[in-house]
């Protein structure tokens, strides 16, 4: 009687280390599930961080290509120069023109002599808006010829919208310029709405 419970209790205590030693398959599933799920969660942290740097890194280059915009503008500005040029039909255009404050056309000094253009001291530019884009463009000469064009950089993208104004020295702004009778500029503003940013405004005071 003996003999026979030996077998029947070491087949017990078998069952009993496999259990504790092993895992079921109920439990090997709740494993792989609990794995599965901290996996997506480590992935999906990993991406919003990667997505986080990439904004930050478009945000900066956004707000770089901003300050030299607005830095450029303000160097253009300040060196406004009275000096008017001619047309390719030989008419005198003023060395300042804008239109319904959309375009500005100027002759500024101060230009770099190494550019080796005719008028090294001058330089006639524009600033206008095609599409979305903010674009600074200039002349390889002060009174044009048939067929010249000027040479455009984009400067800004989405841009919404944009408005250049001119306030005279009665305290009068204008978004045409020059007026039908002589006045002096004081200052020159511009708006720009830009998409993410929403509106900056630059209030630039002409020398003297």
């Amino acid at each position: 009687m003996k003999g026979m419970l030996f077998p029947a209790r070491h087949d017990t205590i078998h069952r009993t280390c496999a259990r504790q030693s092993g895992l079921t398959l109920l439990e090997l599933l709740v494993v792989i599930a609990i794995f599965a799920i901290m996996s997506t969660a480590a992935y999906d942290g990993l991406q919003a961080s990667l997505k986080a740097e990439e904004n930050f890194h478009l945000a900066m280059r956004d707000l770089e290509a901003v300050q030299m915009s607005m830095s450029l503008f303000q160097q253009d500005i300040m060196q406004i120069s009275p000096r008017p040029v001619r047309d390719a039909y030989g008419d005198e255009v003023p060395a300042v023109v804008l239109f319904d404050g959309r375009e500005l056309v100027f002759t500024r000094s101060g230009n770099f002599s190494s550019l080796k253009m005719e008028q090294a001291d001058l330089l006639r530019v524009a600033y206008s808006m095609q599409g979305e884009q903010l674009l600074r463009a200039y002349w390889l000469r002060l009174d044009s010829t048939q067929g010249d064009q000027p040479l455009a950089t984009p400067l800004l993208d989405n841009v919404n919208d944009m408005q250049i104004r001119i306030l005279d020295q009665d305290g009068i702004w204008h978004l045409d310029w020059p007026l039908s009778e002589s006045g002096r500029i004081r200052a020159v503003e511009l708006t720009l709405d830009l998409e993410g940013w929403g509106e900056i405004r630059r209030l630039l005071q002409l020398p003297g």
